[in-house]
């Protein structure tokens, strides 16, 4: 992390009981930290460690003063609509000198949809 770094990035996703699961996030995670100094970490909804609390805590604690949480979902359902929401007004709560920002889901985003629809029509 640089010295200086004040904005974080967490990748938020659901979460499984295989631990195999979270390896294309952690992948994601190391690609982002090849092409960026800025802190960089990863969240969890359920059933792995950390949660979106913890990462927030951790970058706070390193003195992040803007985190963004990019939801990793592909689809805006009631995790992304309703549960992301209040986790970020207790995290705000909390830690009120920080700024906190949600993006778009990333199944919303024309690139990622581009890349799916690349991928699946190469699979065949």
């Amino acid at each position: 992390m640089s010295p200086n770094a004040t904005n974080g990035t967490i990748l938020f996703a659901h979460g499984s009981r295989d631990p195999q699961w979270r390896l294309p996030f952690e992948g994601i995670l190391k690609k982002m930290r090849v092409l960026s100094s800025s802190p960089t970490s990863l969240a969890f909804l359920e059933c792995m460690a950390p949660t979106l609390e913890q990462a927030i805590d951790d970058m706070v604690s390193a003195g992040i003063k803007q985190i963004t949480v990019v939801p990793v979902f592909l689809a805006v359902g009631s995790h992304v609509r309703k549960d992301l929401p209040l986790l970020l007004e207790a995290a705000r709560l909390k830690h009120p000198e920080v700024t906190l920002q949600a993006s778009a889901a990333i199944g919303e985003q024309p690139a990622i949809q581009d890349a799916i629809a690349a991928f699946a029509l190469g699979a065949r």
